[in-house]
């Protein structure tokens, strides 16, 4: 499932592109994916958004947000296959995916895909949506409160999210403590801290949360910069994998030498999740 650098990317190779163009048309495929306050008059609020230029292109968590002139807004969750998709500036496209659920036309003739094979993403219809403080307004549309995002953290936040029993993983991939982090960036940023995933958060010392914090921006940041994992679905605007997969340290890596200390790299499950641990530097 695609986390923050993959949405950030996506965002990343939107925004350049989008900002600016005036929506042509708003086609949609499969009316199923429309969620919130227009999902039943999801025409109504299709047709005031034609003619509106985007203004932005933003990211929150792992949704995507494309803002249109007069604070109307498409909120975009993935769910596990979902992908934008721009024509190649080499080759063109010509025909339409399939799975294709939602075509963005703008007036000067370019389109924007919305592709999802597995049917899990979805679209939200939002109006007055302020991207720089985007919570309120999709919060009372319905969806789930998000924490702060991982990557503007500071410390002392980071500490006050620790104050529970409940596992560090856990903790990470809760969305609404902390924004982004989904398992592979959790297991990655946990190794480089040398914390257990099954540890509580309240044991770490203050060095060990500083460490930790330190490491999710690191991995996120050069997981960013390399455009993101892709292990089967996950492609960028233009069709492409993301680069980082090569550079994952434990995660998929079960069964290999870890590449600090040599020791097997162990599966196991903690949270409820498939987890990737090394056994000697990540001591419970």
């Amino acid at each position: 499932m695609p986390e923050l650098p993959e949405v950030e990317s996506i965002a990343l190779g939107l925004r350049p592109v989008l900002v600016g163009k005036r929506v042509a048309r708003v086609c949609v495929g499969t009316p199923l994916v429309i969620r919130g306050p227009y999902r039943r008059r999801w025409r109504v609020f299709l047709a005031q958004l034609t003619g509106r230029r985007i203004e932005r292109v933003t990211r929150r968590a792992k949704r995507l947000i494309l803002t249109a002139e007069g604070g109307l807004a498409l909120v975009f969750q993935l769910g596990m296959t979902g992908k934008f998709l721009l024509p190649n500036p080499q080759e063109g496209r010509t025909a339409t995916p399939k799975h294709t659920h939602l075509i963005l036309s703008f007036s000067d003739g370019m389109a924007c895909l919305f592709v999802d094979p597995r049917r899990f993403g979805r679209v939200w219809c939002l109006r007055s949506l302020d991207p720089e403080a985007p919570d309120a307004v999709m919060e009372a549309a319905g969806l789930t409160p998000l924490g702060p995002e991982a990557l503007d953290m500071d410390l002392k936040t980071f500490l006050a999210r620790l104050r529970t029993g409940r596992p560090i993983k856990s903790l990470l991939l809760d969305q609404t403590r902390i924004a982004g982090l989904g398992n592979i960036y959790a297991d990655e940023s946990l190794w480089a801290a040398c914390v257990h995933p099954a540890r509580p958060a309240s044991s770490l010392t203050r060095a060990e949360a500083a460490k930790l914090l330190r490491a999710i921006k690191a991995v996120l940041r050069r997981a960013i910069r390399a455009g993101g994992t892709t292990f089967s679905d996950f492609r960028n605007v233009y069709g492409e994998m993301g680069r980082f997969r090569p550079r994952l340290k434990v995660y998929g890596c079960q069964g290999q030498p870890c590449p600090r200390c040599g020791t097997t790299i162990r599966y196991l499950r903690a949270s409820g999740r498939g987890t990737h641990i090394c056994p000697h530097c990540q001591v419970r």
